[in-house]
């Protein structure tokens, strides 16, 4: 096999393997859409206005170590809650992340701490109710 062979296969198989790369990068959630914009999705954390994942969400992808100033809203449309700060007014949440996050009565991950496995949807608990101040998708203590 003479150079010019050698150098031709390396070639293609380099830019095979770009093209394996690009289309893996293009199937992963891009980071602009993990953010706080009202709709939960895919890997991201939600907290709700109301009761039974209605009203606004409040979506996570990273953490939050305070509420203060944010607020619940929807991409379109109006929904329960809009506009409301979303410190101390959660009812209930859904984790639609691969991983466990944590929640806290508190900003700083200080307070009352509660775990939400992934995939688990439902009503924040006395505790919990209109109570949670960060969250995290790690223990913060």
């Amino acid at each position: 096999m003479n150079n010019s062979t050698t150098v031709r296969r390396l070639s293609r198989m380099a830019l095979a393997v770009t093209a394996v790369a690009g289309i893996g990068l293009a199937s992963a959630p891009s980071a602009s859409a993990l953010t706080k914009d009202g709709a939960l999705e895919a890997y991201e954390f939600g907290l709700y206005y109301n009761s039974g994942q209605l009203g606004c969400v409040f979506d996570l992808a990273n953490s939050d170590w305070n509420f203060s100033g944010d607020t619940f809203w929807k991409v379109s449309g109006t929904c329960n809650g809009i506009g409301q700060s979303t410190n101390d007014n959660t009812a209930s949440y859904r984790n639609r992340d691969n991983e466990t996050w944590w929640v806290y009565t508190d900003a700083d991950g200080d307070g009352a701490e509660g775990t939400l496995p992934a995939g688990y949807a439902g009503d924040a608990s006395s505790t919990f109710k209109n109570e949670i101040s960060s969250a995290f998708p790690y223990d913060a203590h």
